[in-house]
């Protein structure tokens, strides 16, 4: 096999195709496939693995004899050469007008005669660029990275290849061993976060499988932010033609739901713990009464004018992490659904809760326990599991994994809660 890589710029073409009218090979060959002077229309359809034509950057060459005898750029709108020349016997190349971007294609076998009158050509990108390094455990790889559309890729026999693959377009996309090679295909992930097994869902009976890329996961100015890892396992071959293809709209995902705000409903001061005051963690055993001052707008102890209640804000609790380290890792969030799993919203409580760390006590991090903050604890923690034994989440376990016994659940969710003495 050979690369038909060529490069030329649009001066040249132009001046190659002014050259052929010296041959009388000018024209589109539009007509008859034969005229009463014995010229024949010759038709070259250029196309990649999965069918769909090449439409730019594209032009034919009609050798005989060992010259260039005349050229041809493909249709922009079908990928096909129509070219009418005297009856005979040509050989067929490829040469290119977009750059220094790789193409791949069989140069052998591709001829045309007076019986033959049109050729089909089958074309593909070709990896140009740098090896990215990419760890998989302790081992490294040498990925490529692919493009849309169908890309010859060469494979090391017997072990699993890797390719990236950033889609700068929503979609429902496909990937195929475009070629039928004897090869296995697979989704391992992100870059970061390479997966030992694969993870492809959406699989067909003949190894192709499908990711639908929602536009969240593309990047503003049409620059893609999810890479993909694609795997090539095989076993004896070579070489393969990738296909990645865009076969439709992605499918609905709720992460391209727009976020619900929750907006801060009290009227947030700076705050300073008075000096002297001493904070006792609840104990998540026992049974409190909370009672809601509408005066001060903070929970108190006991009674309204009970000692004030207090939510740790930036310093970790005995179970979790402070809001102010989660927020640094994440978001503070949660989706609804109704009773029949149908989903209804997603809301973001980090704005909110950026704005009570803001006017937290400088020395400890807390804050008297709003109805905002206690709203935003429970929904999260019913939300994630925090609550809930049989969740992979739930914060209230021993060192070995196990349940803690005696957990009081109406009391569970004063964890990151302290009192005043």
């Amino acid at each position: 096999m050979k690369f038909g890589k060529r490069v030329l710029n649009m001066a040249l073409v132009a001046a190659l195709l002014c050259s052929s009218l010296l041959l009388g090979a000018c024209g589109n060959g539009a007509g008859s496939t034969e005229d009463a002077g014995g010229k024949k229309a010759y038709k070259v359809a250029v196309k990649d693995a999965l069918g769909n034509p090449y439409t730019e950057g594209v032009v034919v060459q009609y050798h005989q004899n060992g010259a260039m005898a005349a050229m041809q750029i493909v249709n922009p709108e079908t990928g096909i050469a129509t070219k009418e020349l005297e009856a005979g016997d040509y050989t067929v190349k490829l040469q290119f007008t977009d750059g220094p971007e790789g193409y791949y294609y069989v140069e052998e076998g591709l001829t045309l005669s007076a019986d033959k009158t049109e050729l089909d050509v089958i074309l593909s990108k070709a990896v140009t660029g740098e090896a990215i390094p990419l760890f998989v455990g302790n081992s490294s790889y040498d990925a490529y990275a692919v493009e849309a559309g169908c890309t010859h890729v060469e494979l090391k026999a017997g072990e699993r290849n890797y390719f990236l693959f950033t889609p700068t377009q929503a979609g429902t996309y496909e990937f195929s061993a475009a070629d039928g090679a004897n090869v296995t295909l697979g989704y391992y992930g992100a870059p970061h976060f390479v997966q030992s097994n694969n993870a492809a869902e959406d699989v067909s009976d003949n190894g192709t499988f499908r990711i639908s890329v929602s536009a969240s996961m593309i990047g503003k100015g049409d620059t893609g932010t999810t890479v993909l890892v694609i795997g090539v396992d095989s076993d004896s071959a070579t070489e393969c033609i990738l296909g990645v293809n865009r076969i439709g709209d992605p499918q609905w995902s709720v992460a391209d739901e727009p976020w619900h705000i929750y907006k801060t409903t009290a009227n947030l001061s700076k705050y300073t713990l008075p000096e002297g005051t001493t904070l006792t963690a609840f104990d998540v055993t026992k049974e409190y009464t909370l009672v809601y001052n509408e005066t001060d707008g903070y929970y108190h102890l006991n009674t309204a004018d009970g000692p004030l209640v207090y939510v740790n804000l930036t310093e970790d609790s005995k179970y979790l992490a402070s809001f102010k380290n989660i927020l640094d890792r994440s978001g503070v969030s949660r989706y609804f659904y109704d009773a029949n799993g149908k989903f209804e919203k997603k809301v973001s409580y980090s704005e909110c809760l950026l704005e009570y760390i803001g006017f937290a006590d400088e020395t400890t991090g807390v804050y008297p326990l709003t109805e905002d903050l206690k709203h935003i604890i429970i929904n999260r923690g019913e939300y994630v599991g925090w609550f809930d034994a049989s969740h992979s989440q739930y914060l209230f376990k021993d060192a070995d994994g196990n349940p803690l016994a005696g957990i009081n659940p109406d009391s569970a969710w004063l964890f990151m809660c302290s009192y005043a003495n």
